[in-house]
């Protein structure tokens, strides 16, 4: 579930693909037999593939499995670039940033949090964050700057080439502050300006108060997915009806899944896309069972289905209403023959 949101939420920012050639392979090390002094590795092996090993215990902090999984998707996304090689790097500050926007975006509150965080904080200097090197010490004030720092470089890049092409860089290897200035040219003329752009930037995105409300496409799939329920079928995992899983909810498997996906959804809930609010309500109520009877399950998932599907039929309808406002639109700027 966890790598799911990270592509889900990390697509648009990482430039994710539809999909790589090979998966990243997660092996997975009982904590009493892990060696390494570092609670995760990632490794390009021969051939591209990309492994992560992570120690694991009932115990392991959420934050270190999700640094870990960002990780693997930088060094794999580097890899699907420019193939195995010696100078591919996921760049530290990158990592932050990643894990810190797809905390603020799975848990909206986290985004005020980090905004009254950084009011007690000066921006970090720009050398500072794109040059941080892995060591002992992680100082929160970089970890902070990171977050605002890819929140600012989108936002400055728009639809442009600036963001993609400065993150593929990065993943290179090249060296980050000139990797800057051939990508976003015609912002500053020297290291002066070049600072005051990023302090103006820190500013800027820290102090926008709106809530990040997924679009209605991501909220769409990030519903579908979560009520797709995976269970061991014959020995081998399958994908069973939701309303099936309800029906086995007093299964100690099934009862923790069906938490797990609660969970999940308690915190995304907020920034659900209005279309698909209900539709997020009905879920809730679906994984949330209770002591109900087997046949209220069934209720509660097609109450799910109606609202997914009302959702659906706004998300086209909105689209479609769009499209033909702009299709008007360009008629009416169209010059005359």
């Amino acid at each position: 579930m966890e790598a799911e949101n990270a592509w889900r939420i990390l697509a648009e920012p990482l430039g994710l693909p539809a999909g790589f050639s090979t998966p990243i392979f997660v092996r997975v090390v009982p904590a009493a037999d892990w060696t390494e002094t570092v609670p995760f590795r990632v490794f390009a092996e021969a051939g591209g593939v990309v492994s992560l090993r992570l120690r694991w215990s009932e115990l392991t902090p959420r934050y270190f499995l999700r640094r870990a999984l960002v990780q693997a998707l930088l060094m794999r996304l580097a890899v699907a670039e420019y193939g195995v090689g010696p100078n591919l790097t996921a760049p530290l500050w990158l990592e932050h940033a990643a894990v810190g926007w797809w905390l603020t975006r799975a848990e909206p509150a986290r985004l005020d949090a980090l905004q009254a965080e950084s009011l007690e904080l000066a921006p970090p200097r720009l050398a500072d964050v794109l040059g941080w090197t892995r060591s002992d010490v992680e100082p929160r004030s970089l970890a902070v700057g990171a977050v605002w720092l890819l929140t600012w470089l989108q936002q400055e890049s728009g639809a442009g080439r600036e963001w993609p092409e400065l993150r593929r860089r990065l993943l290179r290897g090249d060296e980050p502050l000139a990797a800057l200035v051939r990508c976003f040219p015609g912002r500053f003329d020297d290291a002066a300006e070049k600072e005051l752009w990023w302090q103006t930037g820190w500013h800027a995105v820290r102090r926008v108060r709106t809530l990040p409300m997924m679009g209605s496409s991501e909220s769409r799939l990030f519903l579908t997915d979560l009520a797709r329920v995976v269970v061991a079928v014959g020995g081998d995992d399958g994908v069973v009806p939701l309303r099936f899983a309800l029906r086995q909810h007093r299964e100690p498997a099934v009862a923790a899944l069906l938490a797990v996906k609660a969970l999940e959804l308690e915190r995304v809930l907020p920034a659900l896309h209005l279309f698909y609010r209900n539709a997020g309500v009905s879920l809730a109520e679906c994984l949330s069972p209770g002591k109900e009877p087997a046949s209220d399950g069934d209720e509660r998932a097609a109450a799910y289905e109606r609202d997914w599907a009302l959702g659906f039929n706004l998300e086209n309808r909105s689209r479609e209403i769009l499209d033909a406002a702009e299709r008007a639109r360009q008629v009416r700027s169209a010059p005359p023959e």
